[in-house]
């Protein structure tokens, strides 16, 4: 994993992400419009996840030392998980919001002179929400990093919830009660729940061990080795580009220590020449 150019596309993020949240909360502060505000404090905390996300690849590029023998690489998923109470706040100040405006509700874009301006402002804004969600999440995949593909994941609900934004203030443009205006508003917190629940799985993955071999793969390269009759308990863990994996061959009894041993090296070899994402194999040897 390339933490460099990881932190270099974070920093990249940061800046539009930021550039998108200070248009819409200007821009709903001026019009008092809630749903445009709440978006804004939407895309404001991706910012702040951004800056999260850089001080966590920080410490997980941090190499293997005494108190963590496996490295830290698992610091990527739990700044993952850090997003998550971010958009917790975020969803519990838009409710809070969006309760006072239904017990008062305001008017929308007041005054016709905003409209033009407001919609100029926010189709670009999702233009750039767009841009950077694909490539965030390219990024992701390219340098195989949970934290760029997770953070993409929160930039991608802004397709959404700026999209709703937008049909909303076209909506009350038509005539429709500025009632519209926290009903927009709760359909973006539904999006940031939505989310919150997509990035707890993406990350739980990580921080629970899933598996992430495929066992069938790794027993017949196993087995291909000459002298193992077998294998089982296959088990792996980490992130997909740099897994841990521990694995039981089956040797005849009646080999020598030294043997087994050379049985062992030449089945991890083998395993890391065809699966180069694993970067730390154990193999057990035990008599048929």
């Amino acid at each position: 994993m390339n933490f460099r150019k990881i932190r270099r596309v974070l920093l990249i993020i940061l800046f539009l992400n930021w550039l998108v949240a200070f248009s819409k909360i200007i821009l709903g502060l001026l019009t008092g419009t809630l749903c445009v505000l709440s978006d804004g404090i939407h895309s404001l905390f991706d910012g702040a996840t951004n800056i999260v996300g850089i001080f966590g690849i920080k410490i997980a590029e941090k190499p293997a030392d005494e108190d963590h023998p496996y490295g830290h690489r698992k610091y990527e998923a739990i700044a993952s998980q850090v997003i998550l109470v971010f958009l917790v706040i975020a969803a519990y100040e838009i409710i809070r919001n969006i309760i006072g405006k239904l017990s008062a509700p305001e008017t929308i874009f007041s005054g016709a002179n905003w409209f033009p301006l407001s919609m100029g402002i926010l189709v670009s804004c999702l233009i750039i929400d767009i841009v950077v969600a694909r490539y965030e999440f390219k990024k992701g995949i390219e340098l195989k990093s949970i934290i760029l593909k997770v953070d993409a994941l929160h930039t991608k609900s802004h397709y959404i919830t700026t999209s709703a934004v937008i049909l909303g203030a076209i909506l009350v443009e038509v005539g429709l009660p500025p009632i519209i205006d926290p009903i927009i508003a709760s359909v973006v917190v539904v999006f940031i729940m939505k989310l919150a629940f997509e990035i707890f799985k993406e990350t739980s993955s990580v921080l629970s061990d899933k598996t992430n071999v495929n066992k069938d793969q790794i027993k017949k390269i196993a087995e291909s080795v000459g002298k193992v009759i077998t294998c089982h308990q296959i088990r792996s863990r980490g992130n997909e580009d740099h897994i841990f994996l521990d694995i039981h061959i089956i040797v005849a009894p009646n080999l020598s220590l030294k043997t087994a041993h050379e049985i062992c090296h030449e089945v991890s070899g083998k395993i890391q020449k065809q699966i180069p994402e694993i970067k730390d194999i154990t193999v057990h040897p035990e008599p048929y």
